[in-house]
């Protein structure tokens, strides 16, 4: 009797394993737990190691795509300093609906945001809405009127509406839930970083004298670059999940993955 009561609870630890195999399957995080056959102890000095190489790898690769996304947004405003509103002949509200509308597309496009952010590699779908609202703000100075540059801010909105929620699961991915708020507050602070270093950068690229270009076609174009080279950056250097991660190194992966 004592060894058949001995032997229950293995076997039905047994069986649930057997059955968190089955429904991870597909789950790449849970699979090298499974493949790796150790028995991980997650400590203190293990747990602070990688949570200072996460920070180090990947906080900053986060707070440049929230500033430039923040920086991105606020260039209508920077650029009608520099004469947009004369040049594109906007009046009555048309200034209002080119700064609603990037509410609006991220409104709309929500829920097909939430469905490729499940069915997508999450860093990558980041790296790739990154580059393509670069690429529509470098195509921005060749808009001259009301509806080209409705056309190019509708598409901008559409294309940054999927930063906040890949960074909420960014967030949820990488740090665990007494770690958040720090974290969450770092890259809505790059909120104020903008407003002080956006305006101090608009004010010396919106003086560049250029026979081709006015100022406000300069600043679109600047920070679509800008934009776009650093799609490249969240790319080669964001990992979609910690089983990829390049800079965690042996059983750090699986630090990762336990956290």
């Amino acid at each position: 009797m004592d060894e058949q009561a001995a032997k229950a609870p293995i076997d039905h630890v047994e069986s649930k394993v057997e059955h968190a195999r089955a429904n991870t399957r597909n789950d790449k995080a849970n699979q090298v737990l499974i493949e790796s056959g150790q028995r991980l102890v997650l400590t203190p000095e293990n747990n602070s190691r990688v949570l200072r190489k996460i920070d180090l790898c990947i906080l900053p690769v986060v707070l440049g795509v929230y500033f430039l996304q923040a920086l991105d947004k606020a260039t209508l405003a920077y650029a009608s300093v520099f004469g947009l509103v004369e040049d594109a002949n906007l009046h009555g509200r048309q200034y209002s609906w080119l700064g609603s509308i990037v509410y609006l597309a991220q409104l709309v496009s929500q829920p097909l945001i939430a469905y490729m952010l499940v069915k997508l590699p999450l860093a990558k779908f980041l790296a790739i809405i990154v580059l393509l609202w670069g690429v529509t703000l470098s195509a921005m100075p060749a808009a001259n009127n009301f509806a080209g540059l409705l056309v190019c801010r509708l598409f901008l909105g559409l294309f940054e509406a999927g930063v906040a929620p890949a960074f909420i699961a960014l967030t949820q991915m990488w740090w665990r839930r007494r770690e958040q708020p720090v974290r969450l507050g770092a890259w809505y602070a790059m909120n104020g970083i903008t407003n002080i270093f956006g305006s101090l950068l608009t004010y010396g690229i919106g003086h560049i004298d250029s026979p081709h270009l006015k100022p406000y076609q300069i600043i679109f174009l600047f920070f679509g670059l800008i934009t776009v080279a650093y799609s490249a950056l969240v790319w080669l250097f964001l990992p979609d999940s910690p089983v990829s991660a390049r800079f965690l190194k042996g059983d750090e992966r699986l630090v990762a993955i336990e956290r």
